[in-house]
């Protein structure tokens, strides 16, 4: 089977699923992927969707460690057999579910495929009783994240409007596209100060990326630049961003109505 095949034939098992699969990545650390993807399963949730955030980045776990919360297991101890898969889940107080990764664990972060074909069981078990699963990736491009990012029915990459990691998140694009036959994407702007200088690089991004890659990047939106992230992430109270009303939860409130 060449790859576009079994690219076909992922797309029709995502059009035939009732689950959506949402994959949030970035070409690089550091520019809010985390802080977004839980604030996209919030306001999802908050529109009375049943929703999972699954932290893709199996061996470096990061969403527990943003939500302060201690899993009482994780999906190391899934795989190994040791717990029921409802042993995993955690319900936290935004209102969706967590799927927790381990941390600190190298094995996980290097799956082999039929290592990953054993995760994508579980996501096959999660699909019945969530309506949207949200996966927080790793960082970068190694072959984890790229394999999430093809389950995907929607990809989103989200970048700073800045050189470095506009560099950073074309690799990303590239390598999806050519190892991966991903045929489109969403990309998202964090700690935006001047909109119309980041919509002037995305559009040169988007023509760069249909010249050199023959494939759509679309603009999902910007996330204007919040001194109560930065706050509440050094602080005590991490979900008081997530909780209450901000410009940055205002412009995640609009992103989730797109998706």
């Amino acid at each position: 089977m060449s790859s576009d095949q079994a690219a076909n034939l992922r797309r029709i098992a995502g059009s035939q699923r009732k689950c959506r699969y949402i994959s949030v990545s970035s070409g690089k650390g550091g520019v809010g992927k985390t802080t977004f993807a839980v604030s996209l399963a919030t306001e999802l949730s908050k529109r009375a969707k049943r929703v999972i955030l699954f932290d893709a980045d199996l061996g470096l776990a990061n969403v527990d460690v943003l939500l302060r919360i201690t899993p009482g297991a994780n999906i190391r101890d899934y795989l190994a057999g040791n717990v029921a898969l409802k042993e995993v889940i955690v319900k936290t107080s935004l209102g969706f579910d967590l799927f927790p990764a381990s941390s600190g664990v190298l094995e996980l972060s290097e799956l082999s495929e039929e290592e990953f074909n054993k995760v994508k069981g579980v996501l096959k078990r999660l699909e019945s009783e969530y309506e949207y699963i949200v996966f927080d990736t790793g960082a970068g491009i190694n072959a984890n994240v790229h394999r999430f990012t093809r389950l995907a029915d929607k990809m989103v990459v989200i970048t700073l409007p800045e050189p470095a990691a506009i560099s950073d998140a074309y690799a990303f694009l590239k390598t999806a596209v050519r190892q991966y036959n991903v045929t489109a994407a969403y990309l998202l702007f964090n700690r935006v100060e001047e909109e119309a200088a980041a919509l002037r690089i995305f559009e040169n991004l988007k023509g760069v990326v249909k010249r050199f890659l023959n494939t759509d990047l679309m603009l999902l939106g910007m996330l204007r630049e919040d001194q109560q992230v930065k706050r509440s992430a050094r602080g005590a109270r991490a979900l008081s961003v997530f909780e209450g009303s901000s410009a940055f939860t205002e412009s995640v409130r609009r992103i989730a109505a797109v998706l």
